[in-house]
């Protein structure tokens, strides 16, 4: 009967058959019996699992039971409950179970834990012997023996520099996919395809702003979010990427100062959906809505494009929503710190889905080289290779269920439930990759429909204007203080005002960080085109407002007299163009860049 139970438990490995037949010396006849009876037991045991040691089974008994060095069960003093002599007969039972398996050491797993690792005699099926055990009644449970391994930890220099990974499990994600055959679209500055950390992953692009092939990167941007989202892994260089096993489509739409046109990137965006991209990333954006740009979104997310947007670094400058974020079939990202904190530059709102991380990330950067970046930008970039990495494990998945199951797993942060913050919470790609694998239908609630809003305030720009000043002279002069207001600010620091449109420019496009504070109050100045205009001075530039203009051509701005920092000995510093018209009236030529990327290099935006 041992020996029966023995090759019983092993008709589940190779040679099974064999061993029954070697060990059995009775006739011909009963010999071919049991290799019948094993090859029909076949189909009932499962195979062997690499995941498990064979031969050794976890089993944690009843109180008042233990087992013996040697295997076999002991009962305890404690065991005086009423029921004693049921525990002693059910004892006995699996005491007799053991000797039949083979069971030949027992080692306690911890006092106290009535739990033990059995050591047969054979290297018998762990997982089918567990089985079997578990039915005894004197059995609480009955596991196999499972073999983990350490953390898929990548050997590239700078992983150990790299919080995020371990922030958002990255990891623990690896254990179950690094991401194959999915192909994001990087929409951006264009992409280094020669970088060491970026070779072979880079797929032959497009550039919209000259309808071409020249996708390379000319601004650091792209690259680095490139980097972040599928950088090569275990290549003992650089960074690892969220999506290692994935592949970069570079679109560039952002020219050499970071900026770029509506034009461009409605077309780069149509350009990427039609070669058929599982992920589309865009960190860029801007203030102002544009039915071609919510059109082209909306053209990408049909044709299963998931759509991955930064919301953008204006926190501290008014809180502005951006475009395409704020878009619904967009995945909204905002940025946390090392504490899961929001970053003081992240922009909030009811659009934000999610957060990852977005300060001080190391990434591939022009020239084979490397830096440290902040901004919403680099948030982006997480959630598009952690999409990639979803849609690499479930390619059946839309772009909506894609992100149900980044936003259904992220870990909560700030309020319970989706807030303006934290959205849904921080991603965790861990989380996200289990959740995969067995989603069916999208389990978060439902949003509730939308009451219909108050009339919005009237925003800075329609302020009224405080009244001109007289002349220049009056204008440089110190103003008197007034009440900051939603619509009006005085700055003790230079003694001046600002409101209405000088307000709201000056907000949305950097405010102190790109102008500085105001250094005149609003006078009226003749202009390049002989026709006299309002114009307000600050530190660095001077602003000049056509009010016979439409948006976005009324507010134009030019350097500090460029003139007289060159008397001076002086130099501005780089600045953004404005959005002007072909042949528009101004000190500087005509430009058209209307978007502008969110995170510089090397630059702390928070």
């Amino acid at each position: 009967m041992r020996n029966w139970f023995k090759s019983l438990a092993r008709c589940c490995g190779p040679g099974a058959i064999v061993q029954v037949e070697r060990r059995s010396r009775v006739g011909v006849g009963i010999g071919v019996g049991i290799v019948a009876v094993l090859l029909a037991l076949l189909s009932l045991a499962p195979a062997s699992d690499s995941a498990y040691l064979p031969g050794r089974v976890l089993v944690k008994l009843r109180p008042g039971l233990e087992l013996s060095g040697r295997a076999r069960v002991v009962a305890t003093a404690a065991a005086t409950t009423e029921d004693r002599d049921a525990l002693l007969a059910d004892a006995r039972r699996f005491d007799r179970r053991l000797r039949e398996a083979g069971a030949v050491e027992a080692e306690s797993l911890g006092a106290g834990s009535q739990t033990y690792e059995v050591v047969l005699e054979t290297d018998a099926d762990a997982a089918w012997l567990a089985e079997q055990f578990a039915a005894e009644a004197a059995v609480v449970f009955a596991e196999p023996n499972g073999v983990r391994s350490a953390l898929r930890k990548p050997n590239d220099q700078l992983v150990p520099e790299q919080w995020s990974l371990e922030n958002i499990q990255a990891f623990d994600a690896w254990n179950i996919t690094t991401g194959s055959g999915v192909v994001v679209a990087v929409i951006d500055t264009g992409v280094s395809a020669s970088h060491p950390d970026l070779v072979g992953q880079v797929l032959p692009g497009y550039n919209a702003i000259l309808d071409n092939d020249d996708s390379d990167d000319t601004n650091g941007h792209g690259t680095a979010i490139a980097g972040l989202i599928g950088a090569h892994a275990d290549n003992t260089l650089g960074i690892a990427g969220v999506c290692w096993g994935c592949q970069i489509l570079p679109v560039k739409v952002l020219d050499t100062s970071g900026s770029g046109r509506d034009a461009d990137l409605v077309r780069g965006i149509r350009w990427a959906a039609d070669q058929g991209v599982q992920v589309i990333n865009l960190s860029l954006g801007g203030a102002r809505e544009s039915q071609s740009l919510q059109e082209a979104i909306a053209y990408a997310f049909n044709r299963g494009s998931v759509m991955v947007a930064a919301s953008g670094n204006d926190h501290r400058l008014g809180n502005l929503t951006n475009y395409p974020a704020a878009y619904p079939q967009v995945i909204a990202v905002g940025a946390v710190g090392t504490n899961d904190g929001i970053t003081s530059f992240s922009t909030t709102g009811s659009h934000i889905d999610l957060v990852a991380p977005g300060l001080s990330l190391w990434a591939t950067a022009p020239g084979g080289d490397y830096g440290v970046f902040s901004g919403t930008s680099f948030s982006s970039g997480f959630i598009s290779g952690a999409s990639a990495l979803v849609r690499s494990l479930r390619p059946d998945l839309g772009p909506s269920d894609v992100a149900c199951i980044l936003e259904a797993s992220a870990d909560d942060r700030g309020q319970p439930g989706k807030d303006p913050e934290y959205g849904w919470g921080r991603v965790n790609v861990f989380r996200a990759l289990q959740l995969a694998q067995t989603y069916t239908t999208c389990p978060l609630p439902a949003e509730p429909a939308e009451a219909t809003p108050p009339p919005p305030p009237a925003p800075a720009d329609s302020s009224p204007l405080s009244v001109p000043a007289e002349n220049a002279e009056t204008a440089f002069g110190p103003a008197a203080p007034i009440p900051t207001t939603s619509g009006q600010h005085y700055f003790p620091e230079t003694r001046h005002t600002l409101s209405g449109e000088f307000l709201g420019f000056w907000q949305r496009q950097g405010g102190l960080a790109v102008f500085g504070f105001p250094i005149s109050e609003v006078y009226r100045e003749m202009g390049n085109d002989g026709v006299p205009h309002l114009v307000q001075f600050f530190e660095r530039h001077r602003l000049e407002l056509h009010q016979d203009q439409p948006e976005p051509y009324r507010m134009q701005l030019s350097r500090l007299g460029d003139e007289v920092l060159a008397i001076q000995g002086a130099a501005g510093s780089p600045l953004r163009r404005a959005c002007l018209p072909q042949g528009a009236s101004s000190s500087r030529p005509p430009a058209t860049r209307c978007a502008t990327r969110f995170g510089a290099p090397g630059a702390a935006t928070g």
